[in-house]
């Protein structure tokens, strides 16, 4: 399948598997029963391990690796540098690229960290479609060409486009946060050099609306999207074994849930004549 056709390709991803029990089968569910393509798993989380045996029930579920050097436990010793006392490393998008600026002997632990989240995820038996990252940390150049340089080592073909543009249209509204992360994501994006071969998307949508995703904004997307092929990053998921202090994505993984799997988005996929894929199957 090209993804340079004039056809359009969609994959829609969901971030975090292995985040929680919970968020795992949300994840699957939204596979198995509504649109979901992808997920990418946080190798590093604690419940990684025990949310593997659900990937049983879903065979045609792509699933890459994401990246994490802002929260939980690190898999590496050179990756302890990244965290903090407590052992846990605990940093917002802008204070992981921060610390990196500031403190460039970290891309090194970065660097250890992410090599050995991705030695995980293959030695349990899965081969990554693709990489991403936990709260777009690759946006910034010198973490970019780290993952740039881990894909090629791994022979993993794709890494997610951290860039928005949203097609004309009527979408839902977003808040001024949510709009700044997106323009800052984009901007650290388009003042890196980037090997435009290991990022086959367009783009991907979802950034300014994260944890804010609904049929309404899924229905616009499948009217919108521009021939080639867009991401959708999603956060779907059941929240209620997640500690309401480590993330802000609550009651936003229910209705992304929900979204995913309602029968009318599935419908205005289908009536778009869009294909709905995942980065192996490109």
């Amino acid at each position: 399948m090209d993804c340079r056709s004039q056809e359009r390709l969609v994959i829609i991803n969901a971030d975090d598997f292995g985040w929680s029990l919970g968020v795992s089968a949300g994840i699957v569910e939204a596979h198995i029963k509504g649109v979901l393509t992808s997920t990418t798993l946080a190798a590093n989380m604690p419940a990684a391990a025990d949310c593997l045996a659900m990937l049983k029930d879903a065979p045609g579920l792509g699933v890459g690796v994401h990246l994490n050097a802002a929260q939980g436990p690190t898999l590496s010793k050179a990756g302890r540098r990244l965290a903090g006392a407590d052992g846990l490393m605990n940093r917002t998008a802008v204070g992981v690229i921060k610390a990196c600026m500031f403190r460039p002997w970290l891309l090194a632990a970065v660097e250890a960290e992410f090599d050995a989240q991705i030695r995980w995820v293959i030695d349990h038996g899965i081969r990554p479609t693709h990489l991403d990252s936990h709260r777009h940390a690759h946006a910034f150049g010198p973490l970019a060409k780290i993952v740039e340089r881990l894909a090629r080592r791994y022979g993993i073909a794709c890494i997610r486009r951290p860039i928005e543009k949203l097609p004309p249209g009527d979408w839902p509204a977003t808040t001024a946060k949510a709009r700044r992360v997106a323009w800052m994501v984009g901007l650290a994006w388009r003042l890196g050099r980037h090997d435009a071969t290991l990022f086959p998307a367009t783009g991907t949508l979802g950034i300014a609306h994260t944890g804010q995703i609904d049929s309404t904004y899924l229905i616009q997307a499948a009217a919108s999207v521009e021939p080639g092929l867009t991401e959708i990053m999603t956060h779907p998921g059941h929240p209620e074994d997640l500690d309401p202090s480590q993330t802000r994505l609550l009651g936003g993984r229910r209705q992304e849930l929900a979204a995913l799997c309602d029968a009318g988005v599935r419908e205005a996929f289908t009536r778009q004549g869009i294909k709905l894929v995942h980065y192996g199957s490109i």
